[in-house]
């Protein structure tokens, strides 16, 4: 027979499987004070609602305290409080039934399931719970609810959840349940935030202990823990060995710092501190330290603390609520001592102070005042998440403070135990733990302040600065990470550092040009002849000019007289240089642009034509030909440069190459913004999006592309707000793969099917075995199959793609009446249901793709560009890039060539299809023959 779950067992197992697995063992242990409290507030609480919902609904039929059966149901009581439902396997009480419309087993009504939940806060256990409950209660009415309500917070506030979306979940907890109910085999522990609240929590945390156990490390997913496991590591002394110092990567940036539990782990193994990188800890002649005590379900802060060390002086301060009335009091309290102080720096540790002084700032009656604090405040925990690994397993204060020296009044104290104090203060009224609850706030910031002085004394002790006195007794042991592996000449490339300068000077003498321009030349005729060839191709060359253009001015720049004089004896030559484009070849062109000094014959004064002035150094055709070898063939600059000087001796520097890429994304701005508004304003778009590492930052390019338009544009985050604020109004469909920021955009959808084919095969070669989800995948590549098949005989039109409208109804309607056992069938099943309406959409519509290919295809170039060049770009540079690699796809899309329309100077794309390309335009100025005798004089300027 099996065991009998009851709501106990069930509601434990929501928040942790191994307590779920002890409890239906029939174990169980002492249950802790904050336990006794919550569940004596709770049926305080279960009863002011009961009477809530009496006096709502006095003149309607009501049931308490009976037992749920279908001939109960059917006599159709509009609420049903404190009910008990008993299953073949199931017995637990729910909170209340409430009838709704909608026929079932038990007549044209059927009922909905009520939970009554104390805090201020809703989570997801208590929905799943309420979804469990409506899995029970369909077994009796034949009918699975929609739709639940959860009554919670101090003023009843009643919430609807929508079951179907947790259903699948729901029957898997289910499930797990029975099997864990009748076998013998033990869950795996691990510990998680439940722990201390847990009548459990002193044998796990020793289970835990024996087994070093990597739920220990608190912070770790079970997510993470799971992928060491597979790994062979189950322990944290396992994990220890695993962390390898390794140099940031030039130009890498992450936006969150990461935290290494690995190193974690060692920092335990070894008993030292270990620091990762310089924590900014800011200075000022003022320090406050702020601790909050709170109720964080009642979103009420009842106890504010603080200690202001001013130039080192100390003075303490504790402001204190005797209801959320005076939450506001005493936070003004805390303004008007902050506001004495000029400079300072506002130490907390975590969120939960920055939280507040936010929510409060719209309530302060000097929001100024509110904005300097936050701007102030420095939250302790961040620098230690990202910095500091203490050897400890977790970064909270109590743990980290006794480390560093610190100690508690109460061997118990810790934040569940302040909200027992409090909640024993409020029942009782008794002074005794309001003084617990004060001296245990002045200890929290007493730590804080301890610790800040500490990661004070560490920075300190790098810089080789004096230790405050404060951090004296600071513990000694500290390892930088930078530090742990010795410096190498060996393995790495760059300058090596060497012991003794010997090393230095014999490493030097090494070197390969040092080697054959010293050394070799002496013993070969071959080096000595090599070298002496290169020395003269480095001498600057003089270049002979093609052909010769004279400059002119006919007025005066200053007072615009038409009396100008040249005297042909000061010359001053520019040399433009160009390439000439034929079908035949490539060739070099270099103009003389030559002008005199010019004299006004009115005011005197002597200038140089503005045209000659600002006359360009290269040419048009010259920065089309280089951006196109850079943007089509990726040729980088450095080897630009060199291709230049080889091919056709013109010595063309890196700057001047991006000031190429700068004046021709400057010049083409206008037709990146007219490919822009056709895309935005077409039927159709191609969305995607991928990473690239600039010098100082990491951003993200976007591609959005039609049929024939591209445009690539830079974001620093993935965030698709931009997009949402583009497609207001938006009337066409958008295509896209399965990233959560498309879900939002208000206009009709597809996701790309190739995508979810290559998850489903992935998956299959992972759990071959699953018979469940081969079957699944199976169904779904059934139907796939049918509609590329009539696609691919007749195009995307929707005159033919309509006669499978019946076949993806009966696909969705067919797995939503599937109940998987197996994980990843259910995690497949919830996907489908949530993109249902956009997994076929194609099919109601002419000419829009099932995939998304346009956009990866458009997109890949770029990534092949960034696989020799990430790192190195700035964010400016980039966004010249993406301009002139928007132009090159869009031409490849619409079938022209991408040099052609640079060498037509054309802005508009669809002008230039229309047409042949024009060659290059005359210029204006006069042109002049090869060898002109030009009187050059000794000391004319070229």
């Amino acid at each position: 027979m099996q065991a009998l779950i009851t709501g106990d067992m069930l509601y434990s197992y929501l928040h942790c499987k191994y307590k779920g697995y002890l409890k239906l063992h029939g174990e169980y242990g002492r249950k802790t004070e904050y336990e006794l409290l919550h569940q004596a507030s709770h049926d305080a609480f279960k009863r002011q609602v009961t009477h809530t919902m009496r006096t709502h609904y006095r003149d309607e039929p009501i049931l308490q305290g009976c037992t749920v059966t279908p001939s109960l149901l059917q006599q159709g009581a509009t609420i049903i409080l404190d009910a008990m439902i008993n299953t073949d396997i199931l017995s637990f009480h729910v909170d209340g039934l409430q009838r709704v419309p909608g026929a079932s087993q038990i007549g044209p009504f059927h009922y909905m399931p009520i939970l009554v939940h104390t805090g201020g806060k809703l989570y997801e256990e208590q929905r799943l719970l309420l979804t469990l409950w409506s899995v029970a209660l369909a077994a009796l009415q034949g009918r699975q609810p929609e739709k639940g309500r959860i009554v919670y917070g101090p003023a009843c506030k009643a919430s609807t959840v929508q079951l179907s979306a947790r259903l699948p979940k729901a029957q898997r907890v289910l499930e797990e349940l029975r099997q864990t109910a009748t076998t013998e085999t033990p869950v795996m522990l691990r510990l998680n935030n439940h722990c201390r609240l847990c009548e459990f929590q002193d044998r796990c945390q020793r289970q835990a202990m024996e087994a070093d156990d990597l739920s220990l490390l608190r912070g770790m997913s079970e997510k993470e823990i799971t992928q060491h496991n597979r790994r062979g590591i189950f322990t944290t002394m396992q994990l220890s060995y695993t962390f390898r110092a390794r140099k940031p990567r030039k130009g890498a940036h992450q936006s969150k710092p990461a935290h290494y539990f690995a190193l974690q782990a060692l920092a335990i193994r070894q008993q030292q501190i270990y620091v990762f990188g310089m924590p900014e800890l800011p200075t000022s002649p003022v320090r406050i330290y702020l601790d909050l005590e709170g109720a964080p379900d009642r979103n009420f802060v009842y106890l504010l603390g603080m200690i202001i060390d001013a130039h080192g002086v100390e003075t303490r301060y504790a402001f204190w609520a005797d209801h959320p009335g005076q939450e506001r009091m005493i936070f003004r309290q805390f303004l008007e001592i902050v506001k004495q102080y000029e400079s300072y720096t506002l130490f907390h540790y975590g969120n939960y102070e920055r939280t507040f002084l936010k929510r409060m700032r719209t309530y302060a009656p000097h929001k100024k005042l509110v904005e300097q604090v936050i701007t102030h405040a420095c939250n302790v925990l961040s620098l230690i998440y990202a910095h500091i690994y203490f050897p400890t397993y977790t970064n909270g204060l109590k743990e980290i403070g006794r480390y560093v020296g610190c100690h508690w009044t109460e061997e118990n104290a810790s934040g569940v135990q302040s909200l027992v104090w409090r909640q024993q203060w409020e029942m009782t009224g008794d002074d005794v733990y309001k003084q617990k609850l004060l001296i245990y706030n002045a200890e929290d910031c007493m730590a804080l302040q301890r610790l800040t002085e500490n990661l004070s004394g560490i920075r300190a002790q790098r810089e080789g600065s004096p230790l405050p006195q404060a951090s004296a007794d600071q513990p000694p042991d500290v390892v930088w990470v930078q530090d742990m592996s010795a410096p190498t000449s060996r393995g790495s490339w760059g300058r090596a550092q060497f012991f003794y300068p010997d090393f230095d000077y014999i490493n030097k003498c090494a070197y390969f040009d040092y080697q054959r321009e010293k050394v070799f030349i002496r013993t070969s005729k071959t080096i000595r002849k090599a070298s002496i060839q290169a020395r003269k191709m480095r001498k600057s060359t003089r270049l002979k000019a093609n052909k010769t253009i004279e400059i002119k001015s006919l007025t005066c720049p200053l007072c615009k007289g038409r009396i100008i004089s040249r005297n042909y004896d000061n010359i001053h030559t520019k040399l433009a240089f160009d390439l000439q484009l034929t079908p035949s070849g490539i060739r070099r062109r270099i103009t003389a642009c030559v002008t005199t000094q010019h004299q006004c014959g009115i005011c005197r004064k002597r200038f140089l034509p503005h045209r000659y002035k600002q006359r360009d150094k290269h040419f048009h055709t010259l920065k089309s030909w280089a951006m196109y070898q850079h943007v089509v063939h990726r040729i980088s600059f450095q080897n630009l440069e060199e291709i230049l000087h080889e091919s056709f001796g013109l010595r063309v520097g890196y700057s001047e190459l991006h000031m190429f890429k700068a004046l021709l994304a400057h010049y083409y701005r206008t037709t990146y913004k007219r490919l822009l508004h056709k895309i935005l304003n077409g039927s159709l778009i191609h969305v995607d999006e991928t990473p690239i590492t600039l010098q100082r930052s990491k951003g993200y390019v976007w591609v959005l592309t039609n049929l024939e338009e591209v445009v690539f544009l830079y974001r620093r985050t993935r965030e698709g707000g931009f997009l949402r604020e583009w497609l207001k109004g938006y009337h066409g469909v958008v295509i896209s793969d399965f990233y959560s920021a498309y879900d939002t955009l208000p206009c009709a959808q597809q996701k790309c099917l190739i995508h979810l084919m290559r998850d489903f095969n992935h998956d299959l070669l992972h759990h071959a075995y699953d018979e469940e989800f081969k079957v699944l995948a199976s169904e779904f590549c059934s139907v796939l199959r049918s509609i590329v098949s009539t696609i691919d005989r007749y195009g995307l039109q929707k005159f033919y793609l309509n006669k499978h409208m019946k076949d993806v109804e009966h696909f969705f309607k067919s797995i939503d009446a599937q109940r998987y056992t197996s994980e990843i069938a259910t995690k497949y099943q919830e996907r489908l249901i949530k993109y249902q309406d956009r997994l076929f959409a194609f099919i109601h519509y002419d000419g829009v793709p099932w995939n998304n290919n346009n956009a990866e295809h458009a997109i890949r170039h770029l990534v092949n560009y960034r696989g020799i060049s990430n790192g190195q770009m700035t964010e400016l540079g980039l966004g010249d890039y993406l301009i002139l690699l928007s132009l090159y796809q869009t031409c490849r899309y619409k079938g022209l060539r991408f040099l052609q329309f640079l060498l037509s100077r054309e802005r508009d794309i669809d002008m230039f299809a229309a047409r042949e390309p024009q060659g290059r335009r005359v210029s204006s100025l006069d042109v002049y023959p090869k060898g002109f005798p030009w009187p050059y004089h000794k000391n004319h300027k070229r």
